[in-house]
């Protein structure tokens, strides 16, 4: 065993924080506990260099480091370019208070958080907890940044033998090891011998991750579920329970366990794209407006930005623009510019200026629909149809909002067999077999008029194959004659937006168009009245 008072001689740690005095103090506190090798930078660019040269044992981390990335982007950073060691710990270091930004912090999972002001004695008592596990576990740390995962699960088992103390924590490595190779039944056998022992929460959530990789959604969400009861700021399993339900391809779930994390952790980047993507799918442009807002805001500096967020935002202002008349309509269109530099900055790909350029035209030609601005449309969409990559499902997203809104025969020739071919290849959400069964189960209980039962089928069919025009009359007539039945109304506010989006594509010649519109009539004035 190490002498504590010897053991800080081989650490090393990096300091980073942007004011001089707090730096100093930390400096002092830590030589105090008799570490050798102390680095400080002002700045999370050097810190970056500064540990990829040194490779520190622990990192101290101010939240706010003025521009540029964060102290939480940082560790983004490390994890995104597969940077931080094993056996490294990272400690964040804030004087925030608010609840959002505590639990936005905590999400990121550093090994420990220090909330400002705190005394020499406790960094030393959180120090020496972490210190003490690093050197337990230093061999089996030392294999796996070699990329021995075999070694090192040997060695787990070695360790547990020799000092029971340790055991649930070897087990917690070994289950994580197994994850990172993708050996889900491996991990999930080591979670369910701890859950059979011991109700913990990581336990818990370890599995729920491995049901839901196995296609066990049910079982993933058993557990999820279990974790939110006893947490209700567990935020991490809202995440894998909104996945379950969009395994099940129950999207309302999807949408509405989002909205309860964003409410308690509103600073994740994947969390409100998701939101945004979800709002998008039931044509609540507002929410997936502001979503995206948020994206870019916290995507700044951060290396999990994605072009298609900042497409995805010109096609939610641009449905504002075409659906909406109000002063949101006008504040959507004043993002545009903003948006465009910042694609023309951070993505300087022939897609991606393509991007810009026809969206460019096309909210030109949309203020003015003369013969010049349809030309330059026509030219602009020329180039896309010679452009030999695969385009982007934002892309192809937006290219389908021009093509349905410009009125030209020629652009619809020339995008419609684009759109066609992107859309094959994009990973969709839709299920159009389990949509039938589900339309076909309404309509049974539909004649049988359990129209309760057929509009719920009918529900759950739409949400699985949402443009399907007859499937949205379903839902709508069920609906009415659910009402007439017993004057209740039950249709959700979510159900109506993919049933007007759905009948949006009918023409007015179509058959069932005079139907659709009485119905969405209906429907609108008892969810406004």
């Amino acid at each position: 065993m190490v002498n504590p008072l010897q053991r800080y001689k081989s650490i090393s740690v990096l300091i980073l924080d942007d004011f001089s005095e707090f730096r100093l103090s930390l400096k002092q506190m830590v030589e105090s506990f008799g570490v050798h090798h102390v680095d400080v930078c002002t700045n999370a660019e050097d810190a970056l260099s500064c540990y990829s040269e040194h490779q520190h044992d622990i990192l101290l981390v101010d939240y706010n480091l003025g521009d540029g990335l964060n102290g939480l982007q940082l560790l983004a950073e490390l994890n995104h370019r597969n940077l931080l060691k094993y056996g490294t710990n990272y400690v964040l270091i804030t004087g925030e208070t608010a609840s959002d930004l505590v639990m936005g912090a905590l999400e990121y999972r550093p090994d420990d958080y220090l909330a400002k002001p705190f005394t020499k004695t406790t960094l030393k008592s959180r120090l020496d907890k972490l210190v003490e596990k690093s050197l337990a576990f230093k061999p089996i740390y030392t294999a796996l940044n070699q990329d021995k995962p075999k070694t090192a699960l040997e060695l787990c088992d070695q360790l547990m033998a020799k000092n029971k103390r340790v055991g649930i924590e070897c087990l917690r490595l070994k289950a994580e090891i197994y994850l990172k190779q993708l050996k889900y039944v491996q991990a999930l056998s080591i979670y369910n011998s701890i859950l059979h022992k011991r109700e913990l929460s990581w336990a818990q959530m370890g599995a729920a991750i491995c049901h839901l990789a196995l296609s066990q959604s049910d079982q993933a969400l058993s557990l999820c579920k279990l974790i939110a009861t006893k947490n209700p700021q567990a935020v991490e399993a809202y995440d894998l329970a909104c996945e379950c339900f969009i395994q099940q391809h129950d999207f309302e779930a999807a949408y509405a366990i989002t909205q309860k994390a964003i409410a308690a952790s509103p600073n994740s980047i994947v969390r409100q794209r998701q939101l945004a993507l979800l709002a998008t799918r039931y044509n609540e442009l507002e929410i997936a407006f502001n979503a995206y807002k948020r994206v870019m805001q916290l995507a700044k500096y951060s290396c999990l930005a994605q072009l298609d967020d900042y497409i995805n935002q010109l096609c939610v202002c641009t449905q504002i623009q075409l659906t909406d008349q109000t002063h949101f309509a006008r504040r959507a269109k004043k993002e545009y510019p903003a948006i465009y530099r910042t694609i023309t900055k951070l993505y300087p790909s022939v897609q991606s200026q393509l991007a810009v350029e026809v969206h460019q035209i096309f909210v030109e030609y949309l203020v003015n629909k003369d013969g010049a601005k349809g030309e330059k449309l026509i030219l602009v969409v020329d180039k896309i149809v010679d452009y030999p990559d695969a385009l982007n499902s934002a892309f192809i997203n937006l290219l389908e909002i021009i093509m349905k809104h410009a009125d030209i025969e020629v652009v619809t020739a020339k995008l419609d067999p684009i759109i066609t071919r992107g859309k094959a290849k994009i990973i969709s959400h839709e299920d159009h077999e389990k949509s039938e069964n589900f339309n076909q189960q309404g309509m049974v209980k539909y004649k049988e008029k359990a129209f309760e039962s057929a509009q719920g089928a009918f529900a759950t069919a739409l949400a699985n194959a949402p443009n399907n025009p007859n499937i949205a009359l379903n839902l709508l007539q069920a609906a009415y004659q659910l009402h007439k039945q017993n004057q209740k109304f039950t249709l959700t506010k979510r159900q109506f937006a993919l049933s007007l989006n759905a009948l949006k594509t009918l023409a007015p010649h179509d058959h069932r168009h005079k139907q659709s519109q009485s119905l969405l009539n209906f429907a609108k004035a008892k969810l406004t009245g």
